[in-house]
C-alpha cells in the first residue's frame, strides 16, 4: 500500500531501447530532506535490491544508464532509466530510509517493444476534501462526448459523461467539459474521499476494457493532521506532469450545505489557494455533470441572474472571495460550484444550497 507520507505512480510504462522517469513525492521534514532515498527492484525471494541510491550506490546492470536526483526544497526525488531492457521489468520501490523495507511506495514496471507499448499512466495527487483537475488527452472513437471510468478487474466502470450521467457517489461534485477542438477534454472533481483513490481511463465515445486513450492513477492523500498521526504510533518520517510536482490541490473546510428563504438572501464564501495567482474566479451551477457559469470575479453575470448574483469582496491574501445571492427563488435549491483556475489549473469546491418557503 502507498505510505500516507509517500507517494508516486504505481504504474510505469516503457518501450525496449527507450527511457522512464519516476517521481516520488514526500512530506518536506527536516528528516526527510536529509534521509536516503533509494529505488530498488524486488527480487523472487522478495527482497528489494538496490538499483541506486543517493548514497552513491549503483547497481550494476544498471551502471550508465540510471540516475537519481534529489530536489529536497520541493519534496520529491527522481529516476531516470535508460536504453531499457526487457529484463528490467518488474516490481520496485521508490522509497526513503537506511534500508530497503521502510517508508516507500511500490511500483511496477511494464516493458514492451517499441511501437507495441501500454498508455503512459498520469499521476494525479489530490488531497483529502480537496479538487483536481484532470486533462485527458485528444484520442478514442469519433464523436462529441467525453467520459470518464474506473478500471476494475470488471473492465472501466463509468463514473460520469458529457451525455449527463454521473454515478451516485459523485453527484454534486464532477464536472466532464465538452472536448475541445483537439479532442483533449477536462474533468474537475472536488470533495475528494479517500474511495475515490484508483486508476480511471478516459477518452472520446464509449469506455472500452482497458478505459481510453487516457490513463489516470488518482491518489488522494491525507491532510496534514491525518499525516501526523499516521506517522507517529510508526515512527516514521513525519510528513500530472512527468517534471514538476502534480498539485495536491487542498480547499478549507467549510459547510457544504447552506440555507435559505424564498426571498431572501445569503452570502457563500468561496476559498482557494492563497498561494497562487489564479486569473479566474468564479461560481457556478451544478447539473447533471456540468456547471453552469453563473458569475465572475471580472464581472460577468449570467443574464438569468443578473440582479441576483454577484462576486463581493476578494481576499487574495487569506484566499477568499464572497458570492452573494439575492431574491432567493424555490428553484434556487441544488448544487453549486465555487471556481478558481489559470490555464489548465483549476480548484473547485461545491456546496448544496436549500430553499425552504418563508
Amino acid at each position: 500500500p502507498v505510505s500516507s507520507v509517500l507517494y508516486g505512480s504505481r504504474f510505469l510504462t516503457g518501450e525496449v531501447g527507450g527511457s522512464v522517469t519516476n517521481q516520488c513525492f514526500y512530506s518536506i521534514t527536516p528528516a526527510n530532506r536529509h534521509d536516503r532515498k533509494y529505488w530498488c527492484k524486488i527480487a523472487e525471494s522478495g527482497v528489494c535490491l538496490t538499483v541506486i541510491s543517493t548514497s552513491g550506490y549503483v547497481s550494476r546492470g544498471f551502471e550508465g544508464r540510471v540516475s537519481l536526483r534529489d530536489a529536497p526544497r520541493n519534496g520529491a526525488f527522481t529516476v531516470r532509466v535508460t536504453r531499457l531492457q526487457k529484463s528490467d521489468a518488474g516490481a520496485y520501490r521508490c522509497g526513503i530510509g537506511p534500508s530497503n523495507a521502510g517508508l516507500f511506495v511500490r511500483q511496477r514496471l511494464a516493458v514492451s517493444e517499441a511501437g507495441s507499448g501500454p498508455r503512459p499512466v498520469q499521476l494525479v495527487l489530490g488531497a483529502l476534501r480537496g479538487s483536481v483537475a484532470v486533462r485527458c488527452p485528444p484520442g478514442g472513437e469519433p464523436g462529441p462526448g467525453g467520459f470518464w471510468c474506473k478500471l476494475g478487474r470488471g473492465g472501466c466502470a463509468l463514473v460520469a459523461d458529457t451525455d449527463g450521467y454521473v454515478g451516485k457517489s459523485y453527484e454534486g461534485r464532477i464536472v466532464v467539459s465538452p472536448p475541445e477542438s483537439s479532442g483533449a477534454f477536462k474533468i474537475l472533481i472536488n470533495d475528494l474521499r479517500r474511495e475515490d483513490s484508483g486508476v480511471y481511463g478516459c477518452g472520446t465515445g464509449v469506455p472500452s476494457g482497458t478505459g481510453g486513450p487516457g490513463t489516470v492513477d488518482l491518489q488522494v492523500t491525507a491532510g496534514r493532521r491525518e499525516r501526523r498521526r499516521a506517522a507517529r504510533p510508526q515512527g516514521l518520517h513525519q510528513g500530472a506532469d512527468p517534471v514538476s510536482r502534480p498539485a495536491a490541490s487542498a480547499v478549507p473546510r467549510r459547510p457544504r450545505v447552506l440555507s435559505g428563504a424564498v426571498g431572501g438572501s445569503l452570502a457563500l464564501r468561496c476559498r482557494h489557494d492563497p498561494r497562487r495567482s489564479y486569473e479566474e474566479k468564479y461560481v457556478c451551477r451544478w447539473r447533471a455533470g456540468r456547471c453552469l457559469l453563473l458569475a465572475e470575479a471580472g464581472g460577468f453575470v449570467h443574464g438569468s441572474y443578473r440582479g441576483r448574483v454577484r462576486i463581493d469582496s476578494k481576499d487574495q491574501e487569506n484566499g477568499t472571495y464572497t458570492v452573494t445571492m439575492s431574491d432567493l427563488r424555490e428553484d434556487d435549491a441544488g448544487w453549486y460550484w465555487c471556481g478558481a483556475r489559470s490555464g489548465h489549473a483549476e480548484q473547485t469546491s461545491s456546496v448544496k444550497l436549500h430553499v425552504q418557503r418563508g
